[in-house]
């Protein structure tokens, strides 16, 4: 099977759940082609990319501007312009031997995908994870019902898209296990951990409003993150880190944390894969009550707060610091946490197959 991944942006640094389940088909003899409809400074970063072969469309082409216009150009043209329709014929002319289409995010590279398959007929799936679903473009509806299968990573999710008449697959994206092996929380003082984007879905703001009334000197915290340096004892900012960098801190943590919110414009994490990665390396981890977070954290596996609550978050963070083996405990139940539920590569990878009919 030959299938073609339609990537918005391509390297990105956030993206690693696309590459690593990018690398476990081809090791499973799927063969995968990226077509990249645009590219993001933060790909610099990316340290770890898929050895997939990569197609560059280019952003600007005669071809779709010297021939007669196609039902995908026309349906293209409609919802994303004219320019972004002219692109289209300079990958249509690329398809042969693919077998289908697949898209992360219901957004503009799905609609690449409903344009290509209008005038090739190649089925596609479409994985909904976020921002997509929380911020839905106006052709998001009719972009899933015409999919050969929806997937989304959260029950949640399924509700919100069932309501809307899109049956969706469960198919939950997760880390692979053997990349993230750390030593044991050894019981010392907090070392915590956040990683995120400073958008105001992650919360970032919340943890060093709540870090200034922790009172717990000992306790450190780092931040992976564009967000500037806050001037707070005990707390450092790495800057954006590549993953090798981040798995690196995330070993000398013992807990990860990401008070996630939902954002003034509707945005919200579904499930944060940085607390994911957090619990196979066998760190406890504080998140908040919001989208998806619920079927991923609870006190067995870390701290579950309300959102927008940082003293619910001071608190949380107090017991990591002074309740060190139950800390530690909580972290032990991470990994066997993410298999049975489902939050890990191989179990992405199966699911994904399974939708395909493999």
């Amino acid at each position: 099977m030959r299938v073609l991944y339609l990537l918005r942006y391509y390297p990105t640094l956030t993206e690693t759940f696309v590459y690593r389940e990018v690398d476990a088909l081809l090791a499973r003899g799927i063969e995968v082609r990226i077509a990249a409809l645009g590219n993001r400074a933060d790909g610099e970063l990316q340290a770890e990319p898929p050895a997939a072969t990569v197609l560059r469309v280019p952003s600007w082409t005669l071809a779709g501007r010297l021939h007669a216009r196609t039902e995908g150009q026309r349906w293209l043209a409609g919802v994303r312009g004219e320019r972004e329709a002219a692109r289209l014929p300079w990958l249509s002319r690329r398809l042969a031997g693919v077998d289908r289409l697949h898209v992360h995010f219901a957004g503009g590279a799905a609609e690449w995908a409903r344009a290509l398959s209008l005038d090739t007929g190649l089925p596609y799936t479409v994985m909904v994870h976020a921002v997509d679903l929380f911020r839905p473009r106006p052709a998001m509806t009719e972009v899933l019902r015409a999919a050969d299968a929806v997937l989304t990573v959260a029950e949640h999710h399924q509700a919100l898209l069932a309501d809307l008449g899109v049956p969706a697959r469960l198919v939950r994206c997760g880390p692979d296990p053997a990349r993230w092996q750390a030593p044991a929380d050894d019981g010392g003082p907090l070392r915590a951990l956040a990683v995120g984007r400073n958008v105001p879905k992650k919360g970032l703001d919340l943890l060093l409003e709540a870090w200034r009334g922790l009172e717990r000197p000992q306790a450190r915290l780092d931040l992976v993150s564009d967000l500037p340096d806050p001037g707070l004892p005990g707390v450092q900012v790495h800057g954006l880190q590549p993953p090798p960098a981040v798995r690196q801190l995330v070993a000398g943590a013992n807990l990860v944390v990401l008070p996630c919110r939902r954002a003034p414009d509707g945005d919200m994490d579904g499930v944060p894969v940085s607390l994911m990665e957090g619990m196979a390396a066998g760190r406890a981890v504080i998140g908040t009550a919001v989208s998806g977070l619920p079927e991923l954290v609870d006190d067995e596996v870390g701290w579950l707060i309300p959102p927008e609550d940082p003293a619910a978050l001071v608190r949380a963070l107090r017991a990591a610091q002074d309740q060190p083996g139950e800390r530690a405990r909580r972290g032990r139940a991470g990994p066997a946490r993410l298999a049975a539920r489902g939050f890990t590569l191989q179990a992405q990878v199966e699911g994904l197959l399974a939708s395909w009919g493999r």
